[in-house]
């Protein structure tokens, strides 16, 4: 039976009730608490809410001196522990993601799940995520059943993308249904997702919202595109954003100009800021991803960074059929 809201006591923060709500933490599960320095004070509120709730609980953090090459003993030995990890960052880092995703493969490896939220602030916890959470299944079921079975598709975008992606055989994902065991989520959550076949995609990507790890903080100040040939970027255009994505995708090697990813947005709560992980979730958006999708996404492309591009006003064909997007 999963954990009920009603366990709580009136002072447990609203950001801790939904975050424990979306991993579904049942009693007596042993739960994984993880953050980095800044947010040390909100992990262990968390983690309080958590054991009150009848979980067994671990808090972990980050160490100082990021970025984090390799993980600590204690952030891999949690992982191995725990049946689920949450997880909450202030600051994230494109180099980290190979240690990251050594921590969530130990996780997931014996059924773990795993919810994340980076590039958080305490105003946020404290604010927009202590508020209601929608329920996203029925949208979500919805598009997925729409989806299944899927062989090509083509997503165009209002600033211009038209891109067709080939996902035969591809699993479709997502965070907006109840997370289960071995399952990974952002929070908040609200979209489905496919890893493209590696060579499965060709058109351009026109980037109008949003590109982490930019040079500049919040939505972008002009397009970003991309263009795709033979499932490989073979340019990036488009001002000082293009510059540091291109520079990014140099230095991080073989498999990082390579398709990765096409997710839709769902949350109706959520608006574009210049935050990728609430950007890519809300309704109205959708983003393809270059660089690493092996792990939970079911992919196939090795890379040491994955880089989300989020656009604006989606539409999709399938297999030459006009999908609606809930």
């Amino acid at each position: 039976m999963c954990l009920s809201l009603a366990v709580f006591a009136g002072d447990v923060p609203g950001w801790c009730r939904n975050a424990l709500a979306a991993a579904r933490v049942q009693p007596g599960e042993r739960v994984r608490v993880v953050v980095d320095e800044p947010l040390l004070a909100e992990g262990e509120q968390l983690a309080a809410a958590a054991r009150a709730a009848g979980a067994e609980v671990r808090l972990a953090c980050f160490p100082e001196e990021r970025p984090l090459r390799e993980p600590t003993a204690g952030l891999l030995d949690s992982a191995a522990w725990a049946d689920v990890s949450i997880g909450f960052l202030h600051d994230t880092y494109a180099e980290e993601l190979p240690a990251r995703r050594r921590m969530l493969d130990e996780l997931l490896s014996h059924g773990g799940r795993a919810l994340a939220c980076d590039n958080i602030d305490r105003e946020t916890l404290l604010g927009e995520l202590s508020e209601p959470m929608p329920d996203l299944e029925a949208p979500a079921r919805t598009l997925l059943a729409e989806l299944d079975g899927a062989r090509e598709i083509r997503v165009r975008g209002g600033a211009g993308t038209d891109l067709t992606l080939r996902v035969e055989g591809r699993r479709w994902l997502d965070d907006a249904l109840p997370l289960e065991p071995g399952g990974v989520a952002n929070f908040p959550g609200g979209e489905v997702c496919i890893a493209p076949l590696a060579d499965g995609a060709d058109g351009v990507l026109v980037v109008d919202l949003t590109i982490p790890w930019g040079p500049e903080r919040g939505l972008l100040s002009e397009p970003v595109t991309l263009r795709f040939e033979g499932g490989r970027v073979r340019s990036i255009e488009g001002g000082e954003a293009a510059d540091r994505l291109r520079q990014l995708v140099e230095d991080a090697g073989p498999g990082a100009d390579v398709i990765a990813e096409l997710g839709i947005g769902l949350n109706p709560t959520l608006r574009p800021r210049g935050h990728v992980l609430f950007d890519e979730k809300a309704a109205g958006t959708a983003h393809v991803a270059i660089g690493n999708n092996t792990g939970p996404y079911h992919g196939d492309n090795t890379a040491s960074i994955h880089v989300d591009c989020v656009f604006s006003a989606p539409e999709l064909t399938v297999d030459g059929r006009p999908v609606t997007i809930p």
